[in-house]
């Protein structure tokens, strides 16, 4: 028995052969872009994309309200909570939408991931322009960073939902 414990590899030299696997074995991103996705899939891929903006609708509520009186935010940042929580809701409705597995629902998530897409750039844009404070920019291009591949991301997964390979 105590032969077996010392012959057991030390955790470090464990996670570096995981990390250092030959291709074939490990994720390669680019084909997970390529490969066939499933409705199921994608209508969960649009469920967390609205998880995710729920959540940051409830983090923003919070934060802008504990602020208060002591900055006054203009009117296009006041409302980013709210268009958090709506893009949150139309993500999931689309999400739900898409388990129905139709042409119709397809058709609307596209539409739906490309009015995203588009909300996602003007929302970079119009932040720092309507605030004028320095971190505004950074925060503002740092969610465009996110939105924007995201949205690419689900513009993606659905011209590769229903695909068949060989």
């Amino acid at each position: 028995m105590f032969r077996i414990r010392a012959h057991r590899p030390s955790l470090w030299k464990v996670v570096g052969e995981a990390l250092l696997r030959p291709r074939e074995v490990s994720f390669h991103p680019l084909n997970a872009l390529r490969s066939p996705v499933s409705g199921q899939e994608c209508s969960f891929y649009f469920i967390m994309v609205g998880v995710f903006y729920a959540i940051l609708g409830v983090i923003l509520m919070i934060g802008l309200h504990k602020l208060g009186a002591s900055l006054v935010t203009p009117g296009w940042v006041r409302w980013q909570p709210q268009i958090a929580l709506v893009t949150a809701g139309c993500m999931v409705a689309i999400g739900l939408y898409l388990l129905k597995d139709g042409k119709l629902a397809l058709r609307m998530a596209r539409i739906g991931a490309l009015v995203y897409l588009g909300f996602a750039l003007l929302n970079g844009i119009f932040v720092p322009l309507e605030w004028d404070l320095p971190v505004s920019a950074a925060l503002s291009l740092f969610s465009t960073l996110v939105g924007v591949p995201t949205g690419f991301f689900l513009i993606r997964t659905i011209q590769n939902c229903g695909k068949r390979y060989a």
